[in-house]
């Protein structure tokens, strides 16, 4: 018996439960504290709602609502729309700066060709400079008398030949220049002089031959 008893060992110790109704007892306490609880919590919310309300806001998660949506896209809009325009302004600007530009060098290049004499100085209104270039270059020419007669004030006016509306790009120049109509008469002076002394000289050949 002893044998045996050993080899089947003791018998485990088991842990004392507590009787059914000391359970059921303290359910009903824990059930008791929560209600307490609750009730103080839901107290203290009535005396200080503010608060609870700012921790509500603070732990509720806040998304974007539609109005807020459409505002972000009527000013992003907005904002694409006068950035197309200041970028369209500057272009414009740009252009008119190079046009003005090349209408500077036609004048000055086409005054220094007048005072050569490479180009006939004489009014001219709308003569073309180049065919090729699009919107085609045409220069003016009007020629003023001054207080010297042997000089006068050439007004030279270059500019593109295009509708006004589009705002063409032109340059003006002023220069004093001699008088061609005195270089004229001189040349023809000169000329005149020339063939009496000629003619003086061949008349005192022939008159010595003799």
């Amino acid at each position: 018996m002893k044998r045996s008893s050993l080899l089947m060992g003791t018998p485990r110790s088991r842990s004392p439960r507590a009787p059914h109704g000391q359970r059921n007892c303290f359910v009903i306490d824990c059930c008791i504290a929560h209600e307490r609880q609750f009730s103080r919590d839901a107290e203290r919310s009535a005396a200080r709602p503010h608060l609870f309300t700012a921790k509500a806001n603070q732990i509720t998660p806040h998304g974007f609502t539609l109005l807020e949506v459409i505002l972000a896209l009527a000013i992003l809009a907005g904002s694409m729309a006068a950035l197309g325009e200041v970028m369209q302004l500057a272009h414009r600007n740009a252009t008119m700066t190079e046009a003005e530009t090349q209408a500077q060098i036609l004048a000055a290049s086409l005054m220094d060709e007048f005072a050569s004499g490479s180009r006939k100085l004489d009014v001219a209104d709308q003569q073309t400079i180049d065919d090729k270039s699009d919107p085609p270059w045409v220069y003016s020419v009007a020629i003023e008398n001054t207080n010297i007669n042997e000089l006068v004030a050439v007004h030279l006016r270059v500019e593109q030949k295009m509708d006004a509306r589009l705002q063409p790009a032109s340059f003006e120049l002023v220069r004093w220049m001699p008088n061609p109509n005195n270089v004229s008469s001189e040349s023809s002076s000169e000329s005149t002089s020339e063939s009496s002394s000629s003619s003086s000289s061949s008349a005192s050949t022939k008159s010595s031959s003799k």
